[in-house]
């Protein structure tokens, strides 16, 4: 019987999210098999709350692409470029930070050496 409800449990992945979203246990699952049968309509419970959680999926997935055809790219570049030349401006303001005359000076040597 166990080999029997563990290839059904392959035919029906959406089972072990309801056991790992601690909806139900392997036990429980494992009962109403034993008592119904593979082919009861007790099944269906949980077959529907999954295809419901499916849609829902595809709907946001939808939504999302939906949200980013109506981004315009060729803006955002521009957008970008403007404020990269902008950043470089404020940094000239700033002066010249890489100072190139640095020479460090030797270890273990002191001021009066």
């Amino acid at each position: 019987m166990k080999e029997e409800f563990k290839a059904f449990v392959k035919k029906n992945p959406q089972f072990v999210d309801y056991v790992r979203n601690n909806k139900t246990t392997w036990q429980e699952l494992y009962e109403i098999y034993d008592l119904y049968g593979e082919n009861n309509d007790i099944w269906n419970s949980f077959k529907d709350n999954n295809s419901t959680n499916n849609s829902n999926l595809i709907t946001t997935i939808k939504e999302f692409l939906t949200l980013f055809k109506g981004i315009d790219l060729n803006s955002i570049q521009k957008t970008l470029s403007s404020l990269d030349k902008a950043i470089e401006t404020f940094k000239g303001f700033n002066g010249n930070t890489n100072n190139n005359d640095y020479n460090e000076r030797p270890k273990y040597k002191y001021f009066e050496d």
